[in-house]
């Protein structure tokens, strides 16, 4: 409901604005001891209104790419097993976020991690961002496997640096480097790392470093990307680790929710 309403304050300034001219509605805006004297700063005031009406603890985020500015949707093979669910669901204090999702073949399975990044509310599945800079992010990708296989470096390629995963909303990344940093044990995930390049919405080169854990449940290979900035890794390293460590995918209890097979 807050969002909608966030939707129709802007619509409507848009309205007006072609309605009655630019001028008029930049009038009508201006508070007492104050001058908006730009463009610039009367689209800064809508922005600063709505904003008003984004609930503490909440984060609505668009879908596409990294840092959520795709042209699409990107496709990131994340299927909750109780959507209801997953629309309340919300960040601990603490940076928890659990989830049950589906393998591709129906197996349920809880899906947690820790990030000090708010959870963002979005339909392109499960994603965690530094929201201030925009340059940290940790998200969950999902993806088949088959039973009893082990997990290649290429799948991992596949999946996550395809042109219509996260990465890939303007062009596929290149310069791909993977290796794995930590082999998977029956209680931790493991964790590759890897650096790669992609391009931002502006159509710049940006180098990043990402870790990758990867879990199974089922025919599901369970991912986490945590990544920032080639430049802000080496700094944060430490803490993107520690995150990427969190993951944990274990199988969920039966029960007989309607979109369990």
């Amino acid at each position: 409901m807050k969002a909608t309403a966030i939707v129709w304050l802007i619509q409507l300034f848009i309205s007006f604005s072609l309605s009655w001219g630019f001028g008029a509605v930049k009038r009508s805006l201006i508070i007492p001891g104050t001058a908006l004297s730009s463009r610039a700063e009367f689209v800064s005031s809508i922005v600063a209104a709505s904003s008003l009406l984004v609930p503490v603890g909440s984060t609505n985020a668009f879908d596409g790419g990294v840092g959520g500015l795709g042209k699409t949707r990107p496709q990131t093979g994340v299927v909750f097993r109780d959507e209801e669910a997953a629309a309340a669901t919300t960040q601990s204090k603490g940076g928890d976020v659990t989830y049950e999702l589906l393998s591709p073949d129906g197996s349920p399975a809880v899906v947690s991690f820790n990030a000090p990044w708010p959870l963002l509310q979005t339909a392109a599945g499960i994603e965690s961002r530094d929201i201030g800079g925009g340059f940290e992010s940790a998200f969950v990708q999902v993806t088949e496997l088959q039973k009893g296989s082990e997990i290649k470096p290429a799948q991992l390629k596949e999946a996550i640096f395809s042109s219509k995963g996260k990465f890939g909303m303007y062009g596929s990344p290149t310069d791909i480097k993977l290796r794995l940093v930590s082999p998977e044990s029956s209680k931790s995930p493991a964790i590759y790392l890897t650096t790669f390049t992609t391009l931002t919405p502006a159509m710049r080169e940006s180098d990043r470093k990402a870790y990758i854990s990867a879990k199974t449940v089922g025919n599901g290979l369970f991912l986490l990307v945590t990544t920032t900035t080639a430049v802000r890794f080496t700094k944060l390293e430490s803490s993107l680790r520690k995150v990427a460590e969190s993951f944990l995918v274990v199988d969920a209890p039966k029960t007989n929710l309607r979109n369990q097979k």
